[in-house]
């Protein structure tokens, strides 16, 4: 190219190297720049407005200056008037002091309501006191301002960022007295101005202190009660001197009777107002409806510690039991009304029941007599039932609380026996035929299934001595099924069955206890089945191809020297599979001895097991109290004793599992645990069956005064009967003194420490063998002394007739005289006699519960010769009576008593 010189030139263009924005960056930029177009445009409008309220404030300023320069009494009128809080915000208080000295108040509406306005706006600045005060003394009460100057009084002390004066309060004080607030619905609105929304919190509390000693509000709407109310009354009562309490307490009632549980959470002056000191207030008052009243204040108490404080305070008050009784009572029908009207009678027995000794339940007068307990019992039992077995009805979903206290009232029923007696063992079962012929087979055989599907730890092959987590998952599973089969029903109506099924679960008590030993067996029979036990079982034809469910027979040579200890040895470590048969070889000091296990042998096993466990105890692993019922010992003798109360619980579980009933007592607090009532804790009323000693002491010390405890020294605190050592019943606090206010506390440190604490080791260990072989859901369909009687038998005498119809005879018949004569002694024999015959033949004195047909084998009766020289012998393994054919019923008679009171077996004659 040439350029103008005529010379060549190479020209180099940039063409930069910047990409194109994309879409996406364009639109980002167009945005961010709306963005600051519009807030340009704010600033400005912003700009705009201070200008504007600048002018406007000059010129305010200016025309109010002019205004104010020579102030007269007609024109104080007019400024107040037209220009009441611009005067005093633009102005100052200088300007409005001089305005106000020169105003004269001539009762106008119009004037009046504009002083009001102004006094809402003292609070927004720090005023003097002199200037506060002067404002408020121009106001005229007028009772058609009532309503504005309360609002403003509440602006006011909520607004105000500075301390108030005292003479400023006060003279509010007497404005609201002037006012008639206090006459009106109105009050509720100076009462109940929020401290939590205040600026200054305090200020509220200080006008609170010099309210409350003035007046009670008496006007109160049920739509005016808030939180804040309550909180302010109750601030007053904690707070306030010289004022009317009795008046004040019972509007907190009348209050909380009226407002949603759970709206005073969080109040906590509220809350301090759960002690004995109100309830001393209220019941000495001696108000109409205190029992409605109170029955809400005790719904909403903030903590079950507060609860129970009210609780506690009111059965200490003479006649208030049974004044809530009479309360509860529909007097046309003298039956319980309604739930509503029962649940504070039902909240102070639930209580009553935790903290009264068995001897105040069987003797008290004065608190709450036995027949009104067993009125109660009634209603109750009639309520829970009726809310967990129809659709509808009155009683349907009725707080957990009514059914938990008619559970502790059963549990003391069972041994005490206030409402079950020899008339009515049955009070406790429902006859209802309805629900009595309700089969529930099907939800038992689900409820097992669940129970296997959701066991994910295994523990049939090995040593389950410490896994002490598989015993807690195993109550787990129980809420986990019952919450499963809740939700199962949620969409649709509950059947009969499953009804029933959830008052098995929940309240076991309405189903009769034969029926409950039914299901039990039929759980055993499911079990059985799922482990192939039975001799038709696919996995007893071919053992290998079940090796782990213990199908096969368990061999053992177990010495008659050291039962425990080979049984322990041949059994413990094979789990689960001790549920199956086990075939035994009992050696003695002569060697082994002879015998073909037909059940017998099992039974002689376990029988003999249990008996140098329980009985003669050489391992130290259970004591017993005055009654010769046994429990863990505290002190075991090292960790191996731990092992065997493992191997023990399993073989207790093994006699249950296999209907063999042993001649041994628990102590009734123990066998709660195995229940796993309150998650196996026990309560001051289970030391009874510890130490009843001990626990008579221990229920004197409720009964003295203060001066009588402290003569005593107590303090929270005990000797440990294995280490001689004192240990502190609070552990992690100094041992404190007892004291009247805190001798509940220590009768329960006490049992926790006796009961809990100290047997914690082998009580876990027992029940963990149990659970072993009875699953925990199994045996909680009983009570104690249901479970007693599971374990030893029933009823304090025999049904000779129903042993007589499952008797098997070998070379006699029934019609032979011997046979004949035996029967008729047996008639004639005492319930006592016929008990220990009982144990004679079977080692148990205790009829099997379901009658004589279920013993296994079958009582026998075999013709032992006719060497009358001879007495009776027993096979107790075998159930077998060796009965001399004597031919003479005096004799007999002589031979049998004989036989049976020396307790001769193999080796008497």
């Amino acid at each position: 190219m040439l350029n103008f010189t005529g010379q060549t030139k190479r020209r180099n263009v940039n063409l930069g190297n910047r990409a194109g924005k994309s879409k996406q960056e364009l639109l980002v930029n167009a945005k961010i720049e709306r963005e600051k177009r519009a807030l340009a445009r704010r600033n400005e409008e912003n700009a705009i407005v201070i200008q504007s309220a600048v002018r406007k404030y000059l010129s305010n300023r200016k025309t109010l200056s002019s205004l104010t320069k020579h102030i007269t009494q007609t024109k104080s009128f007019k400024l107040v008037v037209a220009y009441p809080t611009a005067i005093l915000n633009v102005m100052g208080a200088d300007v409005m002091s001089r305005v106000l000295t020169n105003l004269f108040n001539d009762g106008g509406l119009l004037l009046n309501l504009r002083l009001i306005r102004i006094v809402s706006q003292l609070g927004y600045h720090d005023y003097s006191k002199d200037f506060l005060v002067s404002v408020l003394s121009r106001l005229s009460p007028l009772k058609e301002l009532q309503k504005e100057f309360v609002n403003a009084t509440v602006v006011l002390l909520e607004t105000a960022s500075y301390n108030l004066p005292t003479e400023v309060l006060l003279e509010i004080v007497k404005l609201i007295k002037a006012f008639g607030v206090d006459e009106t619905e109105t009050v509720a609105s100076v009462f109940g101005v929020s401290i939590q929304h205040a600026r200054n919190g305090n200020n509220i509390k200080r006008f609170l202190q010099h309210l409350g000693p003035q007046y009670a509000p008496e006007f109160l709407l049920i739509d005016t009660v808030s939180s804040d109310l309550v909180e302010n009354l109750a601030y007053i009562i904690n707070t306030a001197e010289n004022i009317d309490k009795a008046a004040y307490c019972h509007l907190i009632l009348i209050c909380v009777s009226n407002m949603e549980l759970g709206s005073l959470s969080g109040c906590e002056n509220f809350g301090k107002l759960y002690n004995r000191e109100f309830v001393d207030i209220l019941t000495d008052s001696d108000s109409a409806h205190i029992c409605d009243k109170m029955s809400a204040f005790v719904k909403h108490a903030p903590s079950v510690e507060s609860k129970n404080n009210i609780l506690v305070s009111l059965i200490a008050k003479p006649d208030f039991l049974k004044k809530a009784y009479q309360h509860a009572l529909d007097t046309n029908t003298n039956r319980i009304s309604t739930p509503k009207r029962m649940y504070l009678l039902v909240e102070l027995l639930n209580v009553f029941l935790s903290v009264a000794s068995d001897f105040e339940i069987l003797r008290n007068t004065d608190v709450f007599p036995l027949t009104l307990l067993r009125n109660t019992t009634d209603s109750l039992k009639q309520i829970c039932f009726e809310s967990m077995w129809n659709e509808s009805g009155p009683w349907q979903e009725i707080p957990d609380l009514y059914l938990n206290t008619l559970k502790k009232i059963h549990l003391r029923d069972s041994r005490l026996h206030f409402c079950s007696r020899k008339m009515d063992a049955d009070y406790w079962s429902i006859s209802d035929c309805d629900f009595l012929n309700v089969t529930i087979t099907k939800y038992i055989e689900d409820y097992e299934t669940f129970y296997r599907e959701n066991l994910h730890s295994s523990h049939s092959e090995e040593d389950e001595t410490d896994n002490f987590d598989l015993v807690e998952r195993k109550k787990d599973i129980r809420q986990e099924f019952l919450s499963h089969l809740e939700l199962s029903f949620s969409n649709r109506p509950s059947t009969r069955q499953f009804r029933k099924l959830r008052i098995l679960t929940k309240a076991p008590f309405f189903i009769p206890f034969r029926q409950r030993v039914e299901w039990l067996y039929f759980l055993i029979s499911l079990d059985r089945k799922r482990l192939a036990l039975g001799s038709d079982g696919i996995g007893g034809l071919f053992p290998a191809w079940n090796s782990s469910s213990g199908s096969d027979k368990q061999n053992a040579t177990i010495s008659r020297e050291h039962l425990l200890e080979d049984a322990y040895n041949a059994y413990n470590p094979i789990g689960e599979s001790f549920k199956s048969k086990l075939s035994i070889t009992f050696v003695n000091e002569f060697g082994p001895e002879a015998g073909i296990d037909g059940g017998g042998i099992t039974k002689e096993f376990l029988t003999s097991v249990t008996d140098e466990a329980f009985k003669i105890d050489k391992h130290k692993l259970f004591r017993s109290n005055s009654n010769h019922e046994i429990y863990p010992a505290s002190k075991l003798l090292s960790a191996q004793s731990v092992k065997y109360l493992w191997f023990l619980g399993k073989v207790l579980g093994k006699c249950l599992y296999d209907h063999v009933l042993i001649d041994v007592t628990f102590a009734d607090f123990f066998l709660k645990k195995l229940l796993n009532i309150n998650n196996a804790k026990s309560s001051f009323d289970d030391l009874a069956s510890l130490d009843s000693e001990l626990y008579s002491n221990l229920a004197k010390l409720s009964e003295m005064n203060a001066e009588q405890l402290q003569s005593l020294g107590l303090r929270f605190e005990a000797t440990d009967e294995d280490t001689l050592e004192t240990v502190n019943l609070m552990p992690n606090r100094p041992a404190s003194i007892v004291t009247k206010s805190n001798v509940l506390q220590y009768l329960l440190a006490v049992a926790d420490y006796k009961l809990n604490r100290k047997l914690k080791t082998g009580s876990r260990a027992f029940t963990g063998g149990l659970y072993t072989m009875i699953p925990p859901h199994w045996v909680e369909m009983f009570n104690s002394v249901e479970l007693q009687m599971l374990i030893s038998g029933g009823d304090k005498d025999i049904d000779v007739a129903d042993l007589r119809k499952h008797t098997e005879y070998g070379d006699y018949t029934d019609q032979h005289q011997t046979v004949h004569d035996f029967w008729e002694i047996l008639e004639e024999c005492t319930a006592e006699e016929r008990l220990k015959f009982i144990k004679f033949v079977t080692s148990v004195p205790r009829a099997p519960l379901q009658g004589f047909g279920s013993l296994n084998p079958l009582f026998g009766i075999r013709n032992a010769g006719r060497e009358t020289a001879r007495l009776p012998t027993a096979s107790t393994c075998v159930n077998l009576l060796k009965l001399p054919d004597y031919r003479n019923k005096q004799l007999l008679k002589t031979k049998l008593l004989y036989a049976i009171n020396a307790e001769a077996r193999f080796d008497l004659s």
